[in-house]
């Protein structure tokens, strides 16, 4: 009772795992793997930045307020208000029996809005809209990295499991040889060295089963990595990884430009052609609304009298106002702009070389992938053959041997060329994936992949 109910319970775990497919396997990378979320967060801070300079055609205002406490005599004259000079205004002379230090007070307010600027702000938010796209674009790029990656562990779960159902297959029957050979032996047809030698190459076939075993385990850690699940939580579907699903008709797919790579670099020329459009709008003037409001105030009060009370500025002092229009052109840029505008140029001409470099090795990977895709699935439907008629020959033969007809040695023979059929088929299966995961990839989108499995 103990037994069932144990057993019970392990199925029940077992009904309990999620049996991913591979578009499943795709989709759960992609929504949580960590390297698309710093995408992510890059799209958002170039979006910001735009935010950021649809602010700049506000205007912008400065308050400031002082107060100071110094002596007011001094003949400074005229000069330039340099760091390290201060002003003092005044009479040489202190007057007798009053303080030679006072107390000024000073606050201001000054708006400026460059109401016209020859189209630099329109310039530059065209420089962040392509930004945006570079960063869009590089989070399309890594979401077919992730999915690639994500399909070639896929199918090297998919290998291990082949390999290790093959050698475990391989040890089940040589476990009945081994039985079928002790009973002969027993009744005197056999001699108990054929029992020998079939108990030695038994026990190396297990050992193949612990090394498939951890080969296994590995993929499946691997793969884990990517879902962000523990791997007693989910199984993945092994019903593609047959014979059956290999296609006979060629997948084409014109589409190369779509590749997220070459959008990406596409984006790049973008950035790089509205960035000198907004180097080219930097020499141009700036035309603004100038306003400005101020108080200041003095410890010498409008008779002449000194006073060097803290609060006397607030009492003794005057309000002004300016308003005006004022033009800001740095000309110095008007030189200087056309060593920018070179720069500029050289990293659209080198933003274009690197998009035809791309996209000539997207189209020779395209061309390569389908070719070694003819090949491998020609392979692997030989390998099918061989595997079928393997099989066939070494289930004749075991009745042969149970006849006496032939010996072991022969007999092992034949199931090592059954070993070997066995193994050729995995791998001839696992590189026609392996290819058609290169030609997705080539293309941009694993949509060509996910066609070619049958639900």
């Amino acid at each position: 009772m103990l037994a069932i109910a144990l057993c019970l319970l392990q199925n029940q775990i077992l009904a309990q795992k999620k049996v991913y497919s591979l578009r499943e396997v795709l989709q759960k990378t992609v929504e949580q793997y960590p390297s698309l979320s710093s995408k992510k967060y890059d799209i958002e801070q170039q979006q910001l930045r735009k935010e950021l300079v649809k602010k700049e055609q506000l205007p912008d205002v400065n308050f400031q307020a002082q107060q100071s406490y110094g002596s007011y005599q001094g003949v400074s004259g005229a000069f330039f208000p340099l760091a390290g000079i201060y002003n003092t205004s005044g009479n040489n002379k202190g007057v007798n029996g009053q303080s030679s230090s006072v107390s000024n007070a000073y606050t201001s307010a000054v708006l400026q809005w460059d109401f016209l600027q020859f189209g630099r702000i329109k310039s530059k938010l065209q420089v962040a809209d392509a930004a945006i796209k570079v960063s869009t674009s590089a989070l399309s790029q890594e979401e077919l990295r992730l999915q690639s990656i994500a399909a070639e562990q896929y199918f090297n779960v998919l290998q291990s499991t082949a390999f290790l159902l093959t050698a475990k297959a391989d040890v089940q029957r040589l476990k009945e040889l081994f039985e079928l050979s002790k009973a002969q032996a027993d009744a005197g047809l056999r001699p108990g060295a054929d029992t020998l030698l079939i108990k030695s190459n038994y026990y190396q076939i297990r050992g193949q089963v612990n090394q498939q075993q951890a080969l296994f385990e590995t993929a499946m850690l691997q793969l884990s990595s990517l879902l962000g699940e523990d791997t007693s939580s989910f199984s993945i579907d092994t019903s593609v990884y047959n014979a059956n699903n290999i296609a006979f008709e060629l997948p084409l797919d014109d589409s190369l430009g779509n590749h997220p790579y070459l959008q990406y670099l596409k984006a790049n020329i973008q950035y790089a052609n509205a960035s000198l459009a907004a180097v080219k709008r930097l020499p141009y003037p700036s035309v603004g609304l100038l306003a400005g409001a101020g108080l200041r105030g003095s410890g010498i009060n409008n008779v002449g009298e000194a006073n060097n009370g803290f609060a006397e500025p607030w009492k003794n002092n005057t309000a002004g106002y300016l308003v005006g229009v004022g033009v800001t052109w740095k000309l110095s840029w008007l030189y200087q702009n056309k060593t920018r505008q070179r720069i500029a140029e050289k990293e659209i001409q080198a933003a274009n070389a690197n998009y035809e470099d791309a996209n000539l090795q997207v189209k020779t990977s395209y061309a390569a992938a389908i070719s070694r895709w003819k090949q491998q699935r020609e392979r692997v439907m030989d390998a099918h053959t061989a595997l079928n008629a393997s099989k066939q020959a070494c289930e004749l033969y075991v009745t042969r041997y149970e006849s006496g007809l032939i010996n072991l040695i022969e007999l092992l023979q034949l199931q090592k060329t059954l070993q070997d059929a066995e193994n050729n088929y995995v791998t001839a299966t696992a590189a026609y994936w392996n290819e058609l995961i290169n030609q997705s990839e080539s293309t941009g989108s694993l949509s060509m992949l996910l066609s070619q499995i049958n639900p």
